[in-house]
């Protein structure tokens, strides 16, 4: 059922018998390839695959143990209830043209154990995945399990000597579609640590010139697998557009099937909504896969223990996210440094803050803008590509958002932070709705030192931040807001019209209009960005 094949540079009848009896299973074949002239790896394993009786053949190295043993069934059981062809312990989904596979290691699986000199560690490439495999490029030859009849491709014996055997097999199988894997319910550890030499370069090279027309390669989601999603905003707390924004985006990825985890500065109600909606949420400064020094905890490394340095992030852990979407310069710069091989999206909420800048970084793929304005801003602004720009609007939960419950009292509704870039706006309000017997609400957070003068006109009313804004809008007569912001589209779905005030950087206004309901408004559904946006994020990882 299963043949352990090994090359060895002398005879050792008890690592014979250890392999039959940590496999656990009964039918088991060793081969052992006495080899002290060191004769190519590549030689040696066809050899094995050649003499072996059986489909499932394991290759390893003669200086590993198990850490348990019944490791046997285990393999029995991932090819009969797979299609794999070869799996290991460890590997990567993506093989750069250098053919240093650990090049990138966030693209890195798999968990081995290493002894040394007395010492012995754990190298964590990924989470666990516990009896589920993880599909990859290629395996690390410390371990592969191959199925006879699945593999197009044996070992290529012009690679000679130890060395990227493991990289040339398993890319030569993964051009003919053969799907290999790494798998995490067997744990091993290697007796050394692995370490390239002259004869491994002079391998790589050769590999990587042979196949530079096919290098790199990676294996990426498909459409309607499930995505493992950072997205980064600067405020993940209350009520305000972008929060918002990026609550009802996090909601509906979740509600597809996806992991969803956002980084910010959280602590509010609205980071309370989005972990009863099962988003994780994480600070910025417990960014995943590093931690923020304080100038008080050490850090442990290879020159001895080092106290952490202020504000300074480490890395502790490679960290496995699919894709990461970015608002705001500031956090789009950070997860630039931090997570520099990871593809981006950039959404832009406005042409006229100065933390909307876009980014401009190789790993953002795709710039999302809420409105066609921001679109073209950006474009004639930065020069970024009208195809590398999406304009996408913002997101509106229309089970909450419906004219159906429209009750009009005569009020005119503003919905935003009170703050310098919508003070003229508000003041024109003031004005409009005094002139028309109309009450004007005001609901945001006060930023300014103008609101009690304004508090001052009897007909203007002042509310606190809140979620529940239908409140507002279902009794309101008319909307008003700066830019298309959610109010108004909230409000239009709710059957009301609204005021959009145009206004540059300073908040002057440039132009005012009142808006009918338009007849497409299908577009702002957060089921419907939420799709859009889930299919662009399967374009840019593919």
């Amino acid at each position: 059922m299963i043949t352990i094949g090994y090359s060895t540079r002398t005879s050792n009848p008890q690592l014979q018998e250890y392999f039959k009896k940590s496999c656990g299973h009964p039918k088991v074949e060793v081969i052992e390839k006495v080899n002290p002239n060191g004769k190519s790896l590549t030689e040696v394993y066809n050899e094995i695959l050649r003499e072996s009786s059986n489909d499932i053949v394991v290759l390893c190295h003669d200086d590993i143990y198990f850490e348990k043993n019944g490791w046997g069934n285990k393999i029995l059981k991932h090819f009969d209830k797979t299609d794999y062809g070869i799996l290991g312990v460890a590997g990567t989904t993506y093989l750069p043209k250098s053919g240093m596979w650990w090049e990138d290691r966030s693209k890195m699986y798999g968990v081995v154990n290493h002894e040394h000199e007395g010492k012995k560690w754990e190298s964590k490439y990924s989470d666990s995945l516990g009896n589920d495999i993880q599909q990859t490029v290629l395996v690390d030859g410390l371990f592969i399990v191959l199925h006879k009849k699945r593999i197009k491709e044996t070992f290529n014996e012009e690679v000679k000597g130890f060395h990227l055997y493991d990289v040339d097999f398993c890319f030569r199988n993964y051009l003919h579609e053969v799907k290999i894997g790494v798998l995490y319910n067997i744990r091993l550890t290697h007796k050394s640590i692995g370490m390239t030499n002259e004869e491994w370069e002079k391998n790589r090279i050769l590999f990587s010139e042979k196949w530079s027309d096919y290098l790199p390669v990676k294996i990426t989601k498909k459409h309607g697998e499930k995505l493992k999603i950072l997205i980064g905003c600067l405020f993940f707390k209350t009520f305000t557009g972008s929060e918002v924004y990026v609550y009802e985006l996090a909601k509906g990825l979740v509600s597809i099937g996806h992991e969803v985890t956002v980084m910010s500065e959280i602590g509010g109600p609205l980071t309370d909504l989005a972990k009863r909606a099962g988003i994780k949420c994480v600070s910025v400064q417990e960014a995943p896969g590093y931690k923020l020094g304080d100038g008080k905890w050490v850090l442990n490394t290879p020159n001895g223990p080092q106290q952490s340095q202020p504000n300074v992030y480490y890395k502790i852990s490679e960290v496995k996210f699919d894709i990461i979407h970015c608002q705001h310069e500031p956090i789009t710069n950070l997860m630039c440094n931090l997570y520099p091989n990871i593809e981006k999206v950039s959404t832009i909420h406005s042409e006229v803050i100065d933390l909307e800048k876009p980014v401009i970084n190789d790993t953002i793929k795709k710039y999302i803008s809420i409105r066609p304005e921001i679109r073209d801003y950006i474009h004639e602004r930065y020069d970024i590509g009208f195809e590398n720009i999406e304009v996408i609007y913002n997101p509106i939960d229309d089970n909450r958002f419906t004219s159906k419950k429209s009750n009009d009292e005569n009020s005119l509704l503003f919905v935003g932070s009170i703050d310098y870039l919508r003070e003229k706006s508000i003041n024109d309000l003031v004005e409009y709705t005094k002139e028309n017997g109309m009450e004007l609400w005001l609901v945001g957070e006060n930023k300014s030192d103008y609101l009690p003068s304004l508090l001052e006109n009897s007909h203007v009313k002042h509310f606190k931040p809140t979620w529940n804004t239908e409140s507002y809008i279902h009794r309101c007569k008319e909307t008003a807001g700066i830019l298309l912001g959610r109010t108004t589209i909230e409000g239009w779905m709710c059957g009301k019209k609204g005021w959009i005030y145009d206004v540059d950087s300073n908040g002057d206004i440039l132009s005012k209009k009142l808006h009918e309901i338009p007849e497409d408004l299908d577009k702002f559904k957060s089921s419907n960005v939420v799709e859009h946006i889930n299919e662009l994020y399967y374009e840019v990882i593919s």
